[in-house]
């Protein structure tokens, strides 16, 4: 067994240059832990705020964001050695990392809100992620990859279907109804709207991007609607009778888009804020009279439950969700990932290949 590794940790914020392809020891291994092999671990949106600091206070039951540290919160492998105390896991056990690992034993736990947990920490966040040749987990921090599920579509899937899982109970939708799903190309709504058609809803994805709309259609939204475009809330109104959409499901986030998901609902529908965009502020706007007069519905989505993430895993074996993965690179080009999905150019998801 190696004694060190090839690893990328950024020990200051910054740009993707930050990023640093370092060799270090190999991670210690726990009487609870099991040591896994990194085949594949995505890069997300999260990774980019991290590494360039612009980081929001520590939610109750989280520790802070250290410095120096290692991003990732995907990450698919294979066992290659286990603790005294494991027993399920052996060597060769193909397994993915929790992205939301919950303490199982807080007050909130108990109450199946996992995704609540005030006693967790998790990979890529407070502990040390997927940009690694291994990461050491505690044994009921992983979960099985699917027989016939390769390493990378692992990889893909975990946050970017879990987190949308639970939106769905948020805002459910169904045969008849219509959904607005906010910056279609990205790998979140994309699942957003792969879950949406599996409900049987009709899919309207937006994007600032015009030159995609085919590419896009081709990924199962029934509609792609521009949001530079002021007529937007109009078009949705068009498209679902005059009545406007049952469900907006944000995406992006920011205060722009929320104003925007408000005038697409329909009386009575809903609005789940999943995504906070890192460029702009946090903070939203509420016209009471208007959410009122709507009677719209307001919720946010924080994390996935252990049951969403199992379920997850049940989805992609049986071939109801499928990840787009946009781009590869090899781990030790994680500069040149990290600017490729800051400039906005994917369609899907990034990995790296460590």
């Amino acid at each position: 067994m190696e004694q060190t590794m090839m690893a990328v940790r950024l020990f200051e914020h910054g740009g993707p240059e930050v990023l640093k392809y370092v060799e270090v020891p190999v991670p210690e291994v726990g009487p609870d832990d099991v040591l896994i092999r990194v085949r594949a671990t995505a890069v997300n949106s999260w990774d980019l705020r991290y590494r360039s600091g612009n980081l929001p206070k520590p939610l109750p039951g989280r520790p802070g964001w250290p410095v120096p540290f290692q991003l990732g919160r995907d990450a698919a492998g294979e066992v290659v050695a286990t603790g005294a105390n494991v027993t399920r896991w052996h060597a060769g056990d193909r397994v993915l990392q929790l992205p939301h690992p919950p303490c199982r034993n807080c007050a909130l736990c108990i109450r199946g809100l996992e995704n609540l947990c005030i006693d967790t920490a998790y990979p890529g966040h407070q502990v040390f992620g997927g940009y690694a040749e291994y990461i050491a987990r505690r044994q009921d921090a992983i979960l099985p990859i699917p027989e016939g599920v390769d390493f990378e579509t692992a990889a893909a899937t975990m946050w970017t279907y879990t987190t949308p899982l639970n939106c769905a109970r948020q805002a459910p939708v169904g045969p008849g109804d219509t959904v607005v799903i906010t910056g279609a190309s990205g790998g979140m709504a994309i699942a957003c709207a792969q879950l949406a058609k599996l409900s049987g809803a009709t899919v309207i994805g937006t994007t600032t991007k015009p030159d995609r709309d085919e590419a896009l259609r081709k990924l199962g939204y029934d509609h792609i609607l521009h949001s530079t475009d002021a007529r937007l809330p109009a078009q949705v109104r068009e498209q679902t009778h005059g009545l406007g959409a049952d469900a907006v499901w944000d995406c992006v986030g920011g205060n722009d888009f929320f104003q925007l998901s408000v005038s697409c609902t329909r009386l009575g529908g809903a609005v789940v804020v999943l995504g906070s965009p890192p460029s702009q502020g946090s903070r939203l706007e509420l016209d009471a009279f208007a959410l009122i007069a709507k009677q719209v519905r307001i919720a946010s989505v924080r994390g996935a439950t252990l049951r969403d993430q199992q379920l997850c895993l049940e989805l992609l074996a049986a071939g109801k969700i499928t990840p787009i993965i946009d781009e590869t690179y090899p781990l030790a080009s994680a500069v040149e990932a990290h600017a490729y999905l800051e400039g906005q150019r994917q369609i899907g998801k990034v990995l790296l290949l460590p």
